[in-house]
């Protein structure tokens, strides 16, 4: 594997969707489904195939919010993808929308990592062992080490159900941190913590494609990440901090 050459071709496969994505963001939008809390838009698939078809010529392993897992050259690499994470934003034309690729191997390792948040044309990117940018300035994590002063990104996956114990829950964490932000979109809150703009994201059950670029983002920036409990569904549970809290 060439990161450098894998980290060029994800930039420019994320660039070119993200221009797509910007031009149809005021656009009326096909609205494939629309049940319980999830929606899906006819773009996401379109995003998703044509960043497929730019990453084919690696031979990797693909998993793609819209297509799930498809096997590549008996690779132990793979291309994880949201075409458009942020979905419900974008319909509703809330500016905090982005796509993202991350390149995994088989022990859930991130080796590249990109994330356009394309309406900001902020692009993120980072290699392993080899830090962490947004449009070409070094990335890193904030230094403050008391969650009483601090900013905590979080979100509500989408389910069918939630258990009153899992609001408890929320509830309880939240009273731990100065100040609490739900943005709609896991792949920026990430990258917040990686540009030290928010000093943590956690959000259980959230599927793998939506936090797996902003894994190798936080972590080369300078901070601490933890994932766990990976389901068949593709959920984890994940935690990305600035490493600074006791």
């Amino acid at each position: 594997m060439n990161k450098s050459e894998c980290l060029d071709a994800a930039k420019q496969a994320s660039l070119a969707v993200g221009k797509k994505l910007k031009t149809g963001f005021f656009e009326t939008q096909d609205l494939l489904a629309n049940s319980g809390r999830d929606i899906k838009l006819a773009i996401d698939k379109e995003i998703e195939e044509d960043i497929k078809v730019a990453l084919q010529p690696f031979g990797y392993g693909f998993l793609g919010e819209e297509t799930g897992l498809k096997s590549g050259d008996a690779s132990e690499y793979f291309w994880v993808v949201d075409p458009l994470d942020g979905t419900s934003n974008y319909y509703r034309n809330i500016p905090i929308c982005a796509n993202s690729i991350a390149l995994m191997d088989s022990n859930l390792n991130v080796h590249v990592a990109v994330v356009n948040s394309f309406l900001e044309n902020k692009l993120y990117y980072a290699t392993a062992s080899n830090g962490s940018f947004c449009n070409n300035k070094p990335l890193k994590v904030s230094e403050t080490s008391s969650k009483s002063l601090s900013t905590l990104m979080t979100g509500i996956p989408a389910k069918t159900t939630y258990l009153d114990s899992e609001f408890q829950e929320m509830i309880h964490l939240f009273q731990e941190w100065k100040k609490v932000r739900m943005i709609g979109s896991a792949a920026i809150a990430g990258a917040w913590v990686a540009e030290g703009i928010a000093d943590c994201y956690k959000e259980n059950g959230i599927f793998i494609w939506d936090i797996a670029a902003t894994m190798l983002l936080v972590k080369e920036a300078g901070g601490k990440i933890s994932i766990s409990d990976l389901g068949n569904e593709m959920r984890v549970d994940a935690e990305f901090t600035n490493g600074k809290f006791t």
